[in-house]
């Protein structure tokens, strides 16, 4: 509350990706073998609390499932961990893992988002399977300090559109395999209002 909401530039879903060899072919059965092995699968996450803990969480309290938390020191690790046969599963960033994807390595079972990631478009989402609750971005935003005068926030909030619709970020955006969501004003403090509330309560839960 000490910040006003300018724009939100991006919003990647996370994705849930296993091993290539996994025997979990689909959302579905890792979620049953997870029942049937309570805290036996395990998955990594860049530390405790931080972007994919959260979204591990979430989806273990809407899919009332227990799996085995092992954090790591950043994102970069985590995947590493996973690569290498340490950890089960991991959820994460699309364009972190689609090169990984794409080289056969690993296999993406579903999707926290509202829609279905546009890299992936074959790949359901938790919503689609029947938890609503499993929803999840990675985002970036632009904020001001409260109390920056609307003429301010006026200026900033189209500079960073005009910025946003520039060729060369929409291309550079691209090759990073981010889209880009841009939401302005009281629509990005929806979104961040929505985003902080389920956060707070996957917190409460962990």
């Amino acid at each position: 509350d000490q910040f006003a909401p300018i724009a939100l530039i991006s919003a990647d879903p996370t994705v849930l990706v296993v091993r290539a060899e996994s025997p979990w072919k689909t959302a579905k059965d890792f979620l049953e073998d997870a029942r049937n092995r309570s805290g036996q699968i395990s998955y990594s996450s860049s530390g405790i609390y931080g972007t994919l803990h959260m979204a591990m969480e979430l989806l273990s309290h809407a899919a009332q499932i227990k799996l085995r938390h092992v954090p790591y020191a950043g994102a970069g690790p985590a995947l590493t961990a996973l690569l290498g046969g340490h950890v089960d599963a991991l959820a994460s960033g699309p364009a972190v893992v689609l090169p990984q994807i794409k080289a056969g390595k690993l296999r993406v079972l579903a999707g926290w988002g509202e829609s279905r990631v546009a890299a992936l478009p074959e790949v359901p989402t938790f919503k689609e399977l029947g938890y609503p609750d499993a929803e999840f971005y990675i985002w970036a935003g632009v904020f001001a300090p409260k109390g920056t005068p609307e003429p301010v926030l006026a200026r900033l909030r189209d500079g960073l559109r005009a910025a946003t619709g520039d060729p060369e970020f929409k291309a550079a955006m691209d090759k990073l395999e981010t889209p880009i969501v841009f939401r302005q004003g009281d629509e990005f403090a929806r979104f961040f209002a929505a985003d902080a509330k389920r956060l707070a309560e996957g917190v409460r839960k962990v």
